[in-house]
């Protein structure tokens, strides 16, 4: 499962083609919505009801709050259909640039996870031909993004020269950018590219690759945690995630042992109890067939499959009730 969506600005510096008192308004907008985002994600869904009343807000950045709300609930379907009303047209493009990126990073990561990936690929090679034009340093960035975007989605199609090429490409710009300036959002991209890539590779089944990829991947991910700006909390989620891959990758090539050692080290993280990374420790579960801890874990994983607006699956169960009565 793709890893996490680049992080929503909480203004949309840069890349607004707003000037002046509009542009603050938006500002101060984004601010509010990303303060309460944190702490009560219901809130702003009312705020944005308000806001949408005084006709002062663009209606395709109210979408994009709403999107961020329902992504916050786990509620994926109203956050997708919302995320694709705000990226209707290019009123959000011409708008604020950089959210028009944000939200498509994020549709992207929303659709190739529920397996839509045609689709998926499509909305990033869009944006990534419109961030392309862009030659400031954030829009590089989010032009390395939207490449690994892509190569990620022609990963799952099969397309592996191709794949290859945009992480390859992806994965250089980023480490330039972020030696040139140190700037915490590189090196937490490079971080989050440089794991979706060894996740694509464990995916499609090419353990060799990901392997290959994993002393990148954990220099990244340090490098990212030794900055300052870094919080423990996303650290952490980068550590049990980058974990979860190696022991996946580990276990696949015959190496049980060292397989479940690096998953004991995600287990003891807080990343093992988010959403993403109970799907994770799942997986490897069912692949380590240490089936009782899997069916532990079951009734949330159908919690989250319920709130996603995917049936339940028993398929587990089945498959465990039948090995024990045998």
């Amino acid at each position: 499962m793709l890893f996490f969506a680049e992080q929503m600005a909480t203004s949309c510096t840069g890349l607004s083609n707003k000037k002046g008192q509009d542009a603050v308004c938006d500002s101060c907008n984004d601010s509010l919505v990303m303060a309460q985002l944190e702490i009560n994600p219901r809130l702003v869904l009312k705020t944005v009801d308000s806001l949408e009343a005084t006709g002062l807000v663009l209606p395709q950045r109210l979408y994009c709050y709403r999107a961020l709300a329902y992504d916050k609930l786990d509620e994926t379907q109203m956050e997708i259909e919302w995320g694709e009303k705000a990226l209707e047209g290019d009123t959000l493009l011409l708008e604020d640039a950089a959210l028009f990126y944000q939200v498509s990073d994020k549709l992207f990561t929303d659709l190739v996870n529920r397996g839509e990936t045609e689709k998926a690929l499509a909305l990033a090679q869009r944006a990534y031909d419109e961030s392309k034009k862009d030659v400031s340093a954030d829009g590089m960035r989010w032009t390395a993004i939207l490449l690994h975007d892509i190569g990620y989605s022609e990963m799952q199609l099969g397309h592996i020269d191709e794949a290859e090429s945009c992480f390859s490409q992806a994965y250089i710009a980023l480490k330039q950018l972020a030696a040139s300036n140190g700037d915490f959002s590189a090196l937490l991209t490079c971080a989050r590219v440089s794991y979706n890539i060894v996740d694509a590779y464990n995916c499609t089944g090419q353990y060799d690759k990901a392997a290959a990829w994993i002393e990148s991947a954990e220099d990244a991910v340090e490098q990212m945690g030794a900055s300052p700006e870094c919080t423990q909390a996303v650290k952490n989620d980068y550590l049990g995630g980058l974990a979860v891959q190696k022991a996946m990758m580990l276990l696949e090539k015959g190496h049980r042992a060292e397989a479940d050692r690096a998953y004991a080290t995600a287990v003891e993280l807080d990343y093992a109890k988010s959403n993403h990374g109970t799907l994770e420790c799942a997986t490897y579960l069912e692949r380590a067939k240490r089936m009782d801890e899997l069916m532990a874990l079951m009734p949330r994983i159908d919690s989250l499959s319920t709130a996603w607006g995917n049936p339940a699956s028993l398929e587990h169960w089945k498959q465990y009730q039948t090995k024990q009565n045998m």
